[in-house]
C-alpha cells in the first residue's frame, strides 16, 4: 500500500473561534485574527485544529467550506456546508446534470449556536495515539483571564479572574474532565454559520454538479439508484489523526455509492472547534459521496448532547416519520437502511422502539430492497474486552425484532477493533439470523482496542478459543466495503490500512502503516497477522428462513404462516361434507408444506408467502 498523504501543518486560520489556538487575545481579550498563518510547536502524525487547510478559492477570503452531502428523502440529496458569519453568506447551492454547467438554484436555511466548551482531559493533551490537540501550555492560556480580568485591591478580583499555568492543568483536570468557566469568553465557542440545502427531483444513477455559495470550487456526486450491483463504504470511530485521513482517502477511492459511518464522529469531545477541523478533513470524502451516519457516545459525552452533531450532519428522520433526528430509515439502493440510536430508549413503550416496529411493518418492503440493514453504534455481539456488553439491554428489547423481519447486516462500531460474525441470534449461531460487522477500526486518537486490557480478545463460553459466533477479529484500522450482487448474494471485504504500535520503539504517534506487515501490540487474535477479510454472504431462501420471505406490509412470515394455516382449515371444515361424500383427502405433505384440503395440495411455505400463495390464501377466506 503506498504511503498515506499526509497533511500540511499550516493553520486553518479562517473559521478561527473563540477558545481555539489559531486565534489570539486582543487588548480587549476578545478572540481575534492577528496572524494569516499559527505554527504549532512540535510537528506530529496527529492532525490538530490548525493542520488542516482551510478552503482560500472563492472571491474574497474567508470561503464557504465544510462541504458535505447526506441523503435525505427520495430523490433528494442534502448538502451542508459552513461560513464565516463577517460574509453573510445565503444557504444557497447552484448544481445541475454533469457536463451541463449548473444552471439551478436551490435556497435552504441557516444556523449557528453557542456552546460551552468542555475540557475532555487527559486526551486533549495527552492522546493515546497521535499527538495532543492542544498542549497543556496552550489549555492554560486560554483559561487564564488575567490580560483583562482586574485586580482591584484588598485581595479583590473581577469574578472571572484566572491565572492558571500548564502544571496546573496537568496535574488538577483529569478523565472524565470538567466544563469550562462560563466567565470567561475564551471558553465559549461559536459556531460558523452552518447551511442545509435540499436538492430534489434527482434521478438514480445520473451524476450531478454542483457548488456552494461563497465558494468557487465545483464537486460531482451520483445519485445512488436501486440496482445491482451496489456497494457500501462502511467505517466508524474515525476521528482525526493520520490515520483517519488514510481512511477517507480509502473510501473515497473505492467509489461507493453510499457510506455509512457507525457513530462517533470528530471526537471533537467538548472542544468544538474540533467539529470544523473535522469538517474541513471529511470533505475529501463527504462532498462527493452521500455519508450517512449514525450518533455515538462521543457525540453525546463531554458536553457534546449531540448538539454539533444535529446541527452539521442532518439525516432523514422527517422523511421516514421519526420525530427524533437521531433515528431515522431509508431505502439506499436495493436495501432498507435502518439507522438506530444506541442512547435513547430501546425498551418496550419508547418512541425509538415504537417507531422501529413501525418502520420494519409499514416501510420495508423485500420487494423493492431484498437487502435489510441496520446501523448503531454499540455492537451487541462483540467478543473484545472493550465495552463488552454494554448494549445487553438494547439487544434484550430489539434484537427479537431484528429476527422477526430477517435482518441481514448490523453494523456497528464503538470498539476500536473490526469483528465479523456468523449469523447468529440470541447469542446462538442461527442462519437466519444476521451478520455483525464491527467496524469501530477508523482511526481515532484513543488508539486500537488492545493496549491496556490483559486479554484483549475472549475466548468463548466454554474455554474455546472464540466464541462460537465470532468469525473473523482484529484490534487495527482499516474499512470495510459491503457489495450487494444480487438479491441473495453480498461480498464482504475488510482491509487493513495501519496498526497501532505501543512498543517500546514506537514513533510518539504510535501508528503504522506498513499495513501487510504490521500487528497491534497486545492483539492475541489468531487473525492478528491478516491484512484482509472477504467473504461471500448468502441472504437464506425463504424455504429454510421463512423471516426472508417477500411479504404483505404490516405482516411477518409466522403471521403469513399461521394465516395460511388457519384459512386452510376453515376451507377443509367448510368442505367436510362434500370430502365425507367424495373421500377424504389422503395427501402426506412434507417439510416445509401445508395442506389445502379444499384442493387437496401440497403447497410450499415459500409459495404462500410469494403473491401466489397469497392469492390462494385471499380465495380462502
Amino acid at each position: 500500500m503506498a504511503a498515506p498523504a499526509t497533511l500540511a501543518r499550516s493553520c486553518c486560520l479562517v473559521l478561527a473561534v473563540a477558545g481555539s489556538p489559531c486565534a489570539t487575545a486582543s487588548s480587549s481579550g476578545r478572540s481575534s485574527v492577528a496572524e494569516p498563518y499559527y505554527e504549532r510547536p512540535a510537528a506530529s502524525a496527529d492532525l490538530p485544529f490548525c493542520s488542516i487547510p482551510a478552503n482560500l478559492q472563492c472571491q474574497t477570503p474567508p470561503c464557504s467550506e465544510q462541504v458535505h452531502i447526506q441523503l435525505g428523502g427520495p430523490g433528494e440529496v442534502v448538502v451542508s456546508f459552513a461560513s464565516n458569519v463577517s460574509k453573510r453568506t445565503p444557504p444557497l447551492v447552484r448544481f445541475g446534470l454533469a457536463g451541463h454547467g449548473v444552471p439551478w438554484y436551490a435556497s435552504g436555511s441557516s444556523n449557528s449556536f453557542s456552546q460551552l466548551i468542555y475540557w475532555a482531559l487527559p486526551q486533549t493533551w495527552n492522546s493515546t495515539m497521535g499527538m495532543p490537540t492542544l498542549t497543556a501550555e496552550e489549555i492554560a492560556a486560554i483559561m487564564t483571564t488575567t490580560s483583562w480580568a482586574k485586580e482591584l485591591g484588598g485581595g479583590v478580583k473581577y469574578s472571572s479572574w484566572k491565572n492558571v499555568s500548564a502544571e496546573y492543568v496537568e496535574k488538577n483536570i483529569s478523565y472524565p474532565g470538567t466544563f469550562g468557566d462560563y466567565k470567561n469568553p475564551a471558553e465559549q465557542y461559536d459556531s460558523p454559520v452552518l447551511h442545509t440545502v435540499t436538492l430534489k427531483g434527482l434521478q438514480g444513477g445520473e451524476t450531478y454538479e454542483y457548488g456552494v455559495a461563497d465558494d468557487s470550487r465545483t464537486f460531482q456526486f451520483t445519485m445512488p439508484a436501486a440496482q445491482f450491483p451496489f456497494t457500501f463504504g462502511i467505517t466508524a470511530d474515525v476521528g482525526q489523526t493520520q490515520v483517519s485521513n488514510v481512511t477517507f482517502q480509502t473510501l473515497k477511492a473505492m467509489q461507493p455509492h453510499t457510506v455509512l459511518l457507525a457513530g462517533d464522529v470528530s471526537y471533537a469531545d467538548g472542544y468544538f472547534p474540533r467539529w470544523d477541523s473535522y469538517g474541513r478533513l471529511a470533505e475529501q470524502l463527504g462532498a462527493y459521496i452521500p455519508v450517512m451516519y449514525c450518533p455515538g457516545d462521543h457525540e453525546q459525552f463531554n458536553g457534546e448532547a449531540f448538539v454539533n452533531y444535529r446541527a452539521r450532519y442532518p439525516m432523514p428522520s422527517g422523511p421516514s416519520h421519526s420525530s427524533n433526528p437521531l433515528y431515522w430509515s431509508r431505502d439506499i439502493g436495493p436495501a432498507h437502511v435502518i439507522s438506530l440510536n444506541s442512547y435513547s430508549g430501546t425498551a418496550n413503550g419508547t418512541l425509538q422502539n415504537e417507531w422501529l416496529r413501525e418502520d420494519l411493518a409499514t416501510r420495508f418492503d423485500r420487494r423493492r430492497t431484498p437487502w435489510l440493514v441496520v446501523m448503531m453504534h454499540v455492537p451487541w455481539y462483540n467478543s473484545n474486552a472493550a465495552h463488552i456488553g454494554e448494549a445487553e439491554l438494547m439487544r434484550q428489547d430489539m434484537e427479537w425484532l431484528f429476527y422477526k423481519y430477517g435482518v441481514n447486516v448490523v453494523l456497528a462500531g464503538h470498539t476500536h477493533s473490526y469483528e465479523r460474525t456468523s449469523p447468529v441470534y440470541n447469542n446462538r449461531t442461527d442462519p437466519c439470523g444476521p451478520v455483525y460487522l464491527n467496524v469501530g477500526d477508523g482511526g481515532n486518537r484513543e488508539g486500537a482496542e488492545a493496549f491496556g486490557f490483559s486479554e484483549i480478545w475472549l475466548p468463548g463460553s466454554g474455554g474455546e478459543v472464540r466464541p462460537e459466533w465470532s468469525i473473523f477479529r482484529q484490534a487495527t484500522f482499516g474499512v470495510g466495503q459491503l457489495d450487494l450482487l444480487n438479491e441473495t448474494h453480498a461480498k464482504m471485504y475488510w482491509r487493513r490500512h495501519a496498526c497501532f504500535n505501543q512498543s517500546a520503539n514506537a514513533p510518539p504517534s504510535h501508528e503504522n502503516f506498513n499495513a501487510e506487515n504490521c500487528t497491534t501490540t497486545g492483539d492475541n487474535s489468531r487473525n492478528a497477522t491478516l491484512s484482509e477479510d472477504e467473504v461471500v454472504l448468502v441472504r437464506p431462501s425463504p424455504e429454510r428462513c421463512p423471516n426472508q420471505a417477500v411479504l404483505p406490509r404490516g405482516l411477518a412470515a409466522e403471521d403469513l404462516v399461521a394465516a395460511a394455516a388457519a384459512a386452510m382449515a376453515t376451507a377443509a371444515v367448510r368442505q367436510g361434507l362434500e370430502e365425507e361424500a367424495q373421500g377424504v383427502c389422503a395427501a402426506s405433505c412434507g417439510a416445509g408444506e401445508l395442506l389445502n384440503t379444499t384442493a387437496c395440495l401440497c403447497l410450499s411455505v415459500a409459495d404462500l408467502l410469494a403473491g401466489q400463495g397469497r392469492r390462494l390464501l385471499e380465495s380462502l377466506v
